[in-house]
């Protein structure tokens, strides 16, 4: 049967037009918005840095009201800013009380000795960052096996089958690889990943210097070191040749100088390990072997044939996210990233940590599945791709969710020591909650901004393929944020 369409008068039409309008959110005073905008629009357009890709988003926290908006929709690379993502959904799916637990089993005594099994969990924080000593952990986790009983150790076996096999993500640059940007990922691990070389002169000048690992994290290593004139500045350069193997350092050291640099260590489980049995020695409890446990099936029987004799326990959540957030620390994001594959996908990887930011991204925040393409959790990848509007939605649901005020706090504030905006936006100081982003030609500033009334804004600076320095594009984005407070500040109540 043939169906009529009715076409609705134009009064009905002016009130489903009226309906409509009032479930959008309310736009702010031409005058106040054209102000605004007059004033970013003069900053991105000015040389040098108006060759770059400018996205830019402002919104009131509150109403939803968009105050500002250039290229809202458009994908850029946004660098840090990518920890964003992984700092949203790891409280909104961990919590902020979640603690990592590193577990260890031990064998009844015998007269050959025990099997002591660590169950490691990917606790990213067995560092100085959030302990007094960088092997303050190992000497925990030593006590529980000492308080077990006297006795040699038959073997030590480190069960590192919660993580994937894969310590370092193919889309990092190789050049990042032996510093402290991009260290190996692994479920055992201390100190971030790295270690530090000790650097000595010889005695002369042209004559051979020292190098060595400084204990008790243990690192392959051939070094070349010559001395040079007195006063002269250190050079490092490395061979990051291959994944487990020997780092070939090259270093020149001036006369009668020691030094000390950090790099990132080659095989993350077999460097804590060493520290580990250090520590376990120390105690008297005498170490006849290691293993490194990577299959998991393996891993699975010998966890049920050995009892739980203790276990050492992480900071929260809460505190992991802003030593994520406040420094911008690349390796510790990717060992949560991986930790939420683990828990809620049963695949301890970039790919199922990645499954899971998603799925929350899409489903439990709302963003568009074409408005983020993510390869990994730091941003060290120049293949993450982000909108403003993804980025602001984020800062909108954590801000509805329990834990906001941890969220907001975690982030880097002008004038906080330790925060990548230590010594930015200074006039802003206690108003400005923000993750920056760089990497080459990306430069990036998202978060909160509060005004002297009160009110809280969301914003998002996305800048990509500029062709400048960044300390150029810092400068321009900080005047960008400098214009909303200035505009926003006057705003009336």
């Amino acid at each position: 049967m043939k169906q009529t369409r009715v076409i609705p008068s134009a009064a009905v039409l002016a009130m489903i037009l009226s309906a409509c309008a009032t479930t959008t959110a309310p736009a702010p005073s031409p005058s106040l918005a054209e102000a605004l905008g007059a004033s970013i629009d003069s900053v991105v357009t000015a040389p040098p840095v108006h060759r770059a890709s400018w996205g830019v988003l402002v919104r009131d926290a509150v109403t939803g009201t968009t105050l500002y908006a250039r290229n809202p929709d458009r994908l850029h690379i946004p660098a840090s800013n990518t920890k964003i993502v992984v700092a949203t959904v790891a409280l909104g799916l961990l919590g902020p009380d979640y603690r990592y637990r590193t577990a260890l089993h031990a064998s009844a005594p015998a007269e050959d000795g025990r099997t002591l099994l660590v169950v490691a969990s990917g606790d990213p924080t067995w560092s100085a960052r959030f302990h007094p000593t960088a092997v303050a952990p190992f000497d925990s986790l030593a006590a529980v096996a000492a308080a077990a009983g006297p006795g040699a150790i038959r073997e030590l076996v480190i069960d590192v089958s919660r993580f994937r096999d894969e310590p370092v993500h193919p889309t990092w640059e190789v050049s990042d690889l032996p510093g402290i940007f991009a260290p190996p990922v692994d479920a055992f691990a201390a100190a971030e990943g790295t270690f530090r070389l000790a650097l000595h002169a010889g005695p002369a000048v042209g004559s051979p210097g020292s190098a060595a690992a400084v204990a008790p994290f243990h690192q392959p290593i051939r070094a070349t070191v010559v001395t040079d004139t007195a006063g002269a500045p250190r050079s490092v350069s490395t061979d990051f040749r291959a994944r487990r193997d020997t780092i070939h350092v090259t270093a020149r050291v001036g006369l009668g100088a020691a030094d000390t640099v950090t790099l990132a260590v080659t095989d993350p489980a077999a460097t804590a390990a060493a520290a580990l049995v250090h520590a376990l020695e120390r105690r008297g409890l005498a170490v006849g072997g290691v293993r490194i446990l990577r299959d998991s099936v393996e891993a699975i029987a010998l966890r049920a044939s050995l009892p739980v004799i203790g276990a050492v326990t992480s900071p929260p959540m809460s505190e992991i996210v802003a030593a994520i957030m406040r420094p911008s620390q690349n390796w510790v994001s990717e060992q949560v990233l991986k930790t939420l594959g683990a828990e809620f996908a049963g695949d301890g990887s970039w790919a199922g940590g990645l499954g899971v930011e998603r799925q929350y991204l899409y489903d439990v925040v709302g963003i568009d599945t074409g408005a983020v393409f993510l390869r990994d959790a730091s941003g060290m990848s120049a293949q993450n791709l982000l909108t403003p509007e993804a980025t602001v939605a984020m800062l909108a649901h954590a801000r509805a969710q329990p834990w906001a005020g941890l969220y907001r706090d975690a982030f880097a504030q002008p004038g906080l020591a330790g925060t990548t905006l230590a010594s930015r936006l200074q006039p802003l100081e206690g108003r400005v909650f923000a993750k920056t982003g760089t990497i080459t030609n990306v430069n990036a500033l998202s978060g909160y901004f509060v005004a002297r009334d009160g009110r809280e804004y969301l914003f998002s600076i996305l800048t990509s393929a500029s062709g400048q320095p960044a300390a150029v594009m810092r400068a321009a984005i900080d005047d960008v944020v400098l214009a909303m407070a200035r505009h926003l500040d006057s705003r009336s109540p």
